[in-house]
């Protein structure tokens, strides 16, 4: 068998396993180039040669933790099958991800990018990201049939991990729905004929609106201003996990950032204590 042989196999193996033609597709692509920068083929590459594509600079953090997961979960495979008696993704350097404090956009910013003349269509999509919590990938498969007209609610298509939910139309997404009414799709591709933008026009798009309006963030924190600003009205955080499709509420965490206002509430709360008064006599 040859690599393509090997990767048409995994396919199967990966879409019997229940993974998203999406993650295929973008796994498939990170093992190519893998192979294509080693210049190895999957029965020759060895510990080093990955460990050293892993080490390559630029890279942010946590795409080199997704390699090493993606590296070991394919080679054990291969090894399961009988294609390699060993597996030269076991042993690969543990990947340090530094946790950084979630920076949502503020509501101010996303009234400013809504009046910075960008189009019609993407004012839609900064609707669509604050107010539903969609991913890109969510808001670039939006159809006609992806929205119950009926009882205002819309369905999160090509979600992560496949997971496909209805969920209720905010307002104000429901108000300016109401001039997309089609049966296709609402945003289709310019080049493609039959299929729809893709997530990276999406994200493209929005990106450099945000940065002709002077707004330092990426158009992904219009979600986490979407769960900050429910945390901070009170909202559940098991209610808030429901409305951004996660299944567990420790996912919710990555999302949200507690007000200083909040915390200053919450540290005002603590019991209050005496202390005695300072007498100048210093004491050991």
């Amino acid at each position: 068998m040859d690599d393509d042989a090997y990767i048409d196999f995994w396919i199967s193996f990966q879409t019997a396993s229940g993974s998203t033609p999406k993650s295929i597709r973008e796994r498939v692509y990170a093992l190519r180039g893998m192979l294509k920068r080693t210049g190895r083929t999957f029965l020759t590459v060895t510990r080093h040669d990955i460990i050293r594509d892993l080490g390559r600079p630029n890279i942010a953090a946590s795409t080199r933790a997704n390699y090493k997961s993606l590296m070991y979960g394919f080679f054990t495979w291969m090894q399961e099958e009988e294609f390699r008696l060993d597996n030269p993704a076991a042993r690969l350097p543990k990947v340090r991800v530094p946790k950084s404090e979630p920076d949502p956009v503020t509501t101010e910013d996303i009234e400013m990018i809504l009046h910075s003349g960008i189009y019609r269509r993407t004012r839609m999509w900064v609707l669509l990201y604050s107010y539903q919590g969609m991913r890109a990938t969510e808001i670039a498969a939006v159809s006609g049939s992806s929205v119950d007209w009926r009882n205002q609610r819309i369905l999160s298509v090509e979600a992560k991990n496949g997971k496909e939910v209805w969920r209720p139309v905010h307002p104000v997404v429901w108000e300016h729905l109401q001039t997309w009414r089609t049966e296709g799709w609402f945003f289709p591709s310019p080049t493609r004929t039959g299929e729809h933008v893709t997530a990276a026009n999406v994200s493209n798009i929005l990106s450099k609106a945000f940065k002709r309006s002077g707004i330092p963030h990426r158009p992904h924190q219009m979600r986490a201003w979407f769960a900050t600003e429910m945390i901070d009205a009170g909202v559940p955080t098991i209610v808030v996990a429901a409305a951004l499709r996660h299944s567990d509420t420790q996912s919710v965490e990555k999302y949200v950032r507690v007000k200083d206002d909040t915390i200053a509430d919450a540290i005002r709360s603590l019991p209050s204590i005496r202390v005695p008064e300072t007498s100048g006599r210093r004491v050991a």
